[in-house]
């Protein structure tokens, strides 16, 4: 631990005998000490009626930015299209036949490979995912969600009826 605020600082003066004191200090650890850019008392902005005065600290921070990834919606393919079309450029690759050499393999995978990528680019819709975004949301939860919301707006409107069966089917919906 290192002590970020300057020694003789003094960070307090005594309401009542007006001497002046250090109780308030700046710690921080030794590799974050180098991103102070300053660390000072800033006795103009002490309020009225307050004895502490304020310590400004100004840090050099590096803020990463995020990146945007675009990737292939596979969810939003259209899967009928996407087949015809694959099926129309598997025939301009060789049909399969027994593949006895290395080299062999290496080339039908290949064009395999190569074949698979045109069609992916062809009829895969991309997306933008936001750094931000919960991946793991799909379109399913948030039907989910708006039909949660659709009961629990029911069951708000019949609250006064206690046993009206609408209450039992948004706590098991919700519960889900």
């Amino acid at each position: 631990m290192c002590q970020a605020l300057p020694k003789d600082k003094p960070t307090l003066q005594s309401t009542s005998s007006g001497n002046w004191t250090r109780p308030d200090n700046v710690f921080c650890s030794d590799n974050t000490l180098e991103s102070f850019i300053i660390c000072d008392m800033a006795p103009r902005l002490q309020a009225p009626k307050t004895d502490h005065v304020p310590i400004l600290i100004t840090l050099d921070l590096e803020i990463p930015q995020a990146t945007v990834t675009i990737s292939h919606n596979y969810q939003e393919t259209d899967w009928k299209a996407f087949s015809e079309l694959l099926k129309e450029r598997l025939t301009s690759i060789p049909p399969p036949v027994e593949l006895t050499t290395q080299e062999e393999f290496q080339t039908a995978a290949n064009q395999l490979a190569e074949t698979l990528d045109a069609v992916i680019e062809a009829k895969v819709p991309k997306s933008k995912l936001n750094p931000h975004a919960k991946q793991w949301w799909t379109w399913e939860i948030s039907q989910m969600m708006e039909r949660k919301h659709e009961l629990s707006d029911l069951s708000y409107k019949h609250q006064a009826l206690r046993d009206h069966p609408l209450h039992e089917e948004h706590r098991k919906y919700r519960n889900k």
